[in-house]
């Protein structure tokens, strides 16, 4: 069974309180002189991962990592703040940016209207989005370890082999075998030694090995028997 994907939000909306800070509210030019409110925006986006074995109701692990991370600041006189339409206001327009589904911009808005006529102190939206994969193993049996079943799907598992195209083993080079202080004197396939003056064939990685061993390995597999050089091959 592959991990199953998912999305979803939550905020927390909450003001300062009026003793937490001495510092005055900042001030700008309005038009009708009254208040402003700053409203600070805290996004997070993370990914999450929980693991599940078997029907358990509590995940055995899970960790969390941040995507990203970004804080905007809005200033809004009094009169914006108590007029916001939801078909275009700032505050509409900046929880669209956000990715805050349209049927929950009316609930934060009545929130943030509804500190702002309280008190002057900023007001802070805490938004979290979370991309959760949830993966679920099957239950151990009790008698076996982790170890036994990981060796047993070792020892099962039998890998598609794709062999090489026929026409790059026919395009194999051929050469006289003649030995030298660092040459591989036998065929690894067959480990049978190779024969001063014979013919022997050359991968283009060098290796070589009696002409009919490799063929008929490139037939089953596309890679060098030594260093898993990969030859032209068929698509699966």
């Amino acid at each position: 069974m592959g991990p199953s994907f998912s999305k979803f939000y939550d905020f927390q909306i909450w003001q300062w309180p009026s003793q937490a800070t001495n510092q005055q509210q900042p001030q700008i030019e309005v038009d009708d002189k009254s208040e402003v409110f700053l409203i600070e925006f805290h996004v997070t986006k993370v990914n999450q991962q929980k693991n599940y074995i078997g029907n358990s109701q509590e995940p055995v692990s899970s960790h969390e990592q941040t995507a990203s991370d970004i804080t905007r600041l809005v200033f809004l006189s009094k009169h914006e703040m108590m007029s916001q339409d939801l078909n275009g206001g700032c505050l509409c327009s900046l929880l669209r940016e956000f990715e805050i589904p349209v049927e929950d911009h009316g609930n934060m808005i009545q929130q943030i209207v509804g500190l702002a006529g309280t008190s002057t102190m900023p007001i802070v939206v805490d938004i979290k989005h979370v991309e959760l994969m949830v993966v679920v193993v099957p239950i151990v049996d009790s008698v076996r370890d982790y170890d036994t079943i990981i060796l047993d799907s070792m020892e099962t598992y039998e890998p598609k082999s794709i062999p090489a195209t026929k026409s790059s083993i026919e395009a194999l080079e051929k050469i006289m075998f003649q030995p030298s202080s660092n040459s591989i004197r036998e065929c690894s396939i067959c480990l049978e030694e190779f024969q001063t003056g014979f013919e022997v064939t050359r991968m283009p990685c060098s290796h070589v090995y009696h002409g009919k061993c490799i063929a008929k390995w490139l037939q089953t597999s596309h890679f060098c028997p030594l260093c898993r050089y990969p030859m032209p091959h068929y698509a699966l």
